[in-house]
């Protein structure tokens, strides 16, 4: 285990005991990479900081849930704050009634880690390492991961969308996620921005 995953599960257990510096300190540490990919998703400023904020207040809410076997704590913050950017895009599909089609990784936001150099070329770094690791899928894999991680497309969703079975979509999503994982190595076992 590295020392900042230790690092992260002693902060992760301090807050299961209702230590709210545990929460600032690791709110101070991820909220820039959290707010990143969740303006990535969302593509809206304010909805994005609601979103981060509402991560984190989940974190205190539910930090007695994590559980280390099923992956470091950034994977686990991220994982909350993807699905809650996802509800939110939902959310709003339902009021407009329509479903977004194009899905851009490189659309993303300029500062996109709250104006902190530093986070923001990581945050780059990660998202270009991602992106060139989409590369390494077959087509028909990279076009679903996009329309999922990236679009916000329930798998329903992109089976009608591409006219595809829901079964087939699946398949090439749990596919293209492990090919992934063997791609970008400690980085996606350490939760880098999209829950991979």
């Amino acid at each position: 285990m590295t020392q900042q995953a230790s690092e992260d599960k002693q902060l992760l257990a301090s807050i299961v005991d209702r230590d709210l510096e545990a929460l600032e300190s690791l709110h101070a540490k991820y909220s820039g990479r959290v707010y990143a990919h969740v303006i990535n998703v969302l593509r809206d400023a304010g909805a994005a900081e609601e979103v981060t904020q509402d991560a984190f207040f989940n974190v205190w809410r539910r930090a007695g849930s994590y559980s280390p076997s099923k992956g470091s704590v950034t994977a686990w913050l991220f994982t909350i704050a993807h699905n809650r950017a996802i509800d939110e895009l939902r959310r709003r599909r339902g009021q407009q009634n329509h479903v977004q089609h194009d899905a851009d990784l490189n659309n993303r936001p300029s500062g996109g880690a709250e104006g902190d150099p530093t986070e923001y070329a990581k945050a780059e770094y990660e998202r270009s390492q991602i992106k060139e690791a989409l590369t390494t899928l077959r087509p028909e894999q990279r076009e679903v991961v996009i329309l999922a991680y990236f679009g916000g497309f329930t798998h329903l969703e992109i089976a009608n969308h591409l006219r595809q079975p829901l079964g087939t979509v699946k398949t090439r999503i749990r596919l293209a996620i492990k090919k992934l994982r063997v791609t970008l190595g400690p980085q996606a076992q350490e939760g880098a921005d999209f829950g991979l």
